[in-house]
């Protein structure tokens, strides 16, 4: 199974067993397999208790976002029918060495990463401003170290997924942790399950999606691009330091000069459109960006973890002309691609008590007298 998990077809897994064990599989009975273990997963999730030993963490990090898979309907014949892109949801829990807490922040200034124009118009995936910057000297805050990470993704809505994100939370211990994060970017789901499952945890606004915004509404901001790093620069010092109040009140006063009022309704296409977004985006998520008081008790500032998840995920399931059965065989996946990437070994766990593997003998009428 985890050979279907890790390659990028059920050909190819049926080839890459062929030629390493000698087991001639075809490709469909791969993919009914795969099938049938992600749905024996799924039921599994419903249980709120792990079948081994759980340490609780002394830090504990919860992490969500969304993700694109390509659908297809089911039983329609040879080809491809109602395709459409589809939601999917996936959630990362890790376990974290515990830190030091400080009485001061121990990294006051916007570190160097975020300092690089080459490196920053990557995360805003805008095209670089011809800018120089002149490297400096500053620390890097790195956070927590992981230890061990646990991860979900699935179908189904926001409703369904934040009860599958507690029980797994729960299996891990999560909620007994000393220290507890939920961290994520601006999206309105997110913050509901936070709302509904984890309102104990402290909620950390990802630093990084933060950046996006900055530098939008810098380029939007200026018309030159010198300028624009300036202002980039000085916004996102803003930002590190947190005083999201302070962006909020600058971002509204330059709409306000170029006759935008709070919350307008602007026309599609708005040269003005950036800064909106950015002073709503900040005015919803100012009680999340306390980062001076993230750092110095030694808790990540960003979900990077989080968006690596998803590209692992997408590994498997995005590619040119690679549709997924809607729901079932899509659902499936999902699920035998997370416990694959799980680092509590829960997948090779199931498959040695699956009914039928090599590892467990069949009951039998005659065996069971």
């Amino acid at each position: 199974m985890h050979v279907a998990a890790e390659t990028r077809s059920f050909q190819r897994a049926a080839t890459l067993l062929q030629r390493t064990l000698g087991a001639v599989i075809s490709a469909k009975s791969v993919e009914r397999l795969a099938g049938d273990v992600g749905e024996e997963l799924r039921q599994r999730q419903e249980s709120p208790t792990s079948a081994k030993e759980v340490t609780a963490p002394a830090v504990a990090v919860v992490s969500c976002d969304g993700g694109r898979i390509h659908t297809r309907e089911a039983g329609q014949g040879p080809g491809v029918h109602g395709a459409k892109w589809r939601e999917t949801k996936n959630a990362s829990f890790e376990r974290m060495a515990p830190t030091k807490t400080v009485d001061a922040d121990p990294c006051p200034e916007l570190p160097e990463t975020f300092r690089q124009v080459a490196h920053v118009a990557k995360i805003a995936e805008k095209a670089a401003f011809q800018a120089e910057a002149a490297p400096e000297d500053r620390p890097i805050y790195e956070g927590p170290k992981r230890v061990l990470r646990t991860c979900l993704s699935s179908m189904v809505n926001s409703d369904e997924f934040g009860p599958q994100m507690k029980r797994e939370a729960t299996r891990r211990r999560f909620f007994e942790a000393a220290r507890r994060v939920f961290i994520s970017d601006g999206l309105p789901w997110n913050w509901s399950i936070w709302s509904a499952h984890f309102s104990m945890f402290t909620p950390i606004l990802d630093f990084i999606h933060a950046v996006k915004y900055l530098y939008a509404a810098a380029l939007a901001w200026e018309a030159d691009d010198e300028s624009r790093w300036a202002r980039y620069l000085q916004l996102a010092e803003a930002c590190w330091q947190g005083r999201a109040a302070e962006l909020v009140e600058q971002l509204l006063a330059e709409l306000a000069a170029r006759g935008v009022a709070p919350g307008e309704a602007l026309p599609e296409g708005s040269p003005h459109q950036p800064l909106a977004d950015a002073a709503r985006y900040f005015h919803n998520n100012a009680e999340r960006m306390n980062y001076p008081c993230y750092r110095r008790e030694g808790l990540p500032i960003t979900s990077a973890p989080m968006e690596s998840l998803i590209k692992q995920i997408n590994f498997r399931v995005k590619g040119t002309e690679m549709f997924w059965n809607d729901p079932d065989g899509a659902e499936a996946i999902l699920q035998l691609r997370s416990a694959s990437l799980s680092e509590d070994s829960r997948l090779d766990d199931y498959l040695k008590t699956r009914p039928g593997s090599a590892y467990v003998r069949r009951t039998t009428l005659e065996t069971a007298a």
